[in-house]
């Protein structure tokens, strides 16, 4: 881990640009949660390892939401993130077993999960506990939306495509209404959808400090995608298709642009479809982008088209607060980021986004007065 710490650390010429775009500084105006103080104590680390106890460094490596919006304005490609995911993997804490288990288990304890803590009177929630408990009771959504598109006319662009869909834990386990929306939006494509053996996309455990079971997930999901003949990939969560786009386990450099070409975004593949939006639709919706999307984001693209003037507002600089396990470490410091999450959506009587994580967090931290849905939710 050093050698990694050292290659990475001493690349950082103090320009400031992270400081301008990391979510967690501005909303708490402590520097030293920033990446370049990251970078800087990570570099004292890899030069000298005893200047920095066993316990100062576990704790420094909760302290990152992980959004990777300084990794993106970095000119000299410094990965804080990387970094702190390395000092996770090194220093494993109960925090970040309890997070590995919800993760590699999520068939399992998910469903059951989000029930289970549904079920816990409201005077057993503590103040660190109650955000947390609300969160995974709302993961499964409740009711959900009422869609208010309606597809109408599908171009020919993909039909008789042979693809997979690659849906993600939450759609699988928790939120069957948006893999169930998502195969009607391909059929009526005419995409022929290939059976699959996919896994977690494995970027949840990477950021956690894991990097050997996201390795072996990310090896078992290229080798579905090798034995389907390397089809198109459509994909609906931001988050996932960051962590596919991240995959480095291919045979070669051109498999490796193989892989990175057939990953397709769901509202890519969409957003030539006619919708008709009925009388129910809202006329105040509001967008999270989320960190991981990129500055492109097709799921924005798609929305603004598709939704004209009802989109009254959008997130940008903002980041929801979920921050992984940093959920578990420190929800207090994510609690100002998401706040700043919500002022900027304040207009807003319900918020669409495309990602799991987002969604999870958004709809826990929601005013009463708003709905919260993943994007193919409005979709009837």
């Amino acid at each position: 881990m050093s050698d990694r710490i050292s290659q990475h650390a001493s690349h950082c010429i103090l320009c400031g640009k992270c400081l301008q775009v990391c979510p967690l500084l501005r909303a708490t105006g402590r520097e030293e949660l920033g990446p370049r103080s990251k970078s800087d104590l990570c570099r004292v680390l890899a030069e000298d390892p005893g200047r920095l106890s066993e316990v100062d460094a576990a704790r420094l490596a909760g302290l990152c939401l992980g959004c990777g919006r300084c990794r993106e304005v970095c000119s000299q490609g410094q990965d804080v993130p990387g970094l702190v995911a390395a000092l996770r993997g090194a220093h494993p804490n109960f925090r970040s077993w309890l997070w590995k288990t919800w993760l590699t288990r999520a068939r399992q304890l998910w469903s059951p999960g989000s029930k289970a803590a549904g079920l816990i009177p409201e005077r057993f929630r503590t103040e660190k506990l109650g955000p947390m408990l609300k969160m995974l009771a709302g993961m499964t959504g409740g009711p959900g939306l009422d869609p208010f598109l309606t597809p109408k006319t599908f171009p020919d662009t993909y039909r008789g495509e042979r693809m997979l869909l690659f849906a993600g834990c939450t759609a699988n386990y928790v939120q069957g209404r948006w893999l169930m929306a998502a195969l009607r939006l391909l059929d009526g494509l005419g995409a022929d959808i290939l059976p699959d053996g996919f896994v977690c996309c494995g970027s949840g455990l990477k950021g956690a400090g894991f990097a050997d079971e996201a390795g072996a997930m990310a090896e078992r999901n290229v080798a579905v995608w090798r034995e389907a003949g390397r089809p198109r990939v459509a994909v609906f969560c931001a988050s996932c298709l960051a962590g596919l786009a991240a995959y480095d386990r291919f045979e070669s450099d051109e498999e490796r642009a193989q892989w990175a070409e057939s990953l397709l975004p769901l509202s890519v593949a969409v957003r030539d479809i006619g919708f008709v939006i009925s009388d129910n639709a809202s006329e105040r919706i509001g967008y999270h982008h989320p960190c991981h999307a990129g500055k492109g984001d097709p799921d924005r693209v798609f929305l603004r088209h598709a939704l004209g003037d009802r989109l009254i507002a959008e997130t940008d600089r903002e980041c929801c607060g979920f921050g992984g396990v940093m959920r578990l470490a420190a929800p207090g410091l994510t609690e100002p980021v998401n706040r700043q999450c919500w002022d900027a959506l304040r207009d807003a009587d319900m918020v669409l986004s495309g990602c799991s994580a987002c969604l999870a967090q958004l709809s826990a931290t929601a005013p009463d007065r708003v709905k919260v849905g993943h994007w193919l939710e409005t979709i009837g």
